[in-house]
């Protein structure tokens, strides 16, 4: 039997395809395929599965678990789609009547930072409210 050499240590080459096999490769971990995948997920956040697994196969030549992929399409998401990364994930949006010489109405969009301060996301003022200018 011949040996290959496997990350550092020399192994039998029965013991190196028995482990990619039973997708054992020490290596191959979920973060490590989410910087992999990102471009996919960047074209399709709801990627299935299946197509993460089949893209380690051909880029990688080993087999990856269920799980293993499914935590490399969330890490990729979280790595893809960083978003507002100190604001809480609710956004609140209201609309006020304006009063005195400026009629209309003011509508915002806001969300709460890390600091518990009012953030707005966006704004307009309109004439009145229908369905049209929320629009």
């Amino acid at each position: 039997m011949t040996d290959i050499q496997l990350g550092m240590r020399l192994v039998d080459k029965v013991q190196a395809v028995s482990a990619i096999e039973q997708n054992k490769h020490r290596n191959l971990s979920s973060k490590f395929i989410s910087i992999s995948i990102s471009h996919l997920v960047a074209n399709d956040p709801e990627i299935p599965i299946s197509n993460i697994i089949q893209e380690v196969q051909v880029l990688y030549h080993t087999g990856c678990t269920y799980k293993r992929a499914w935590y490399a399409r969330k890490f990729a998401i979280e790595r893809v789609f960083d978003g507002f990364p100190y604001c809480r994930p609710v956004i609140s949006v209201d609309g006020i009547h304006l009063r005195g010489p400026y009629k209309g109405v003011l509508l915002i969009a806001s969300t709460w930072d890390a600091n518990n301060h009012l953030f707005p996301l966006a704004f307009a003022i309109i004439d009145k409210e229908s369905f049209e200018s929320w629009n």
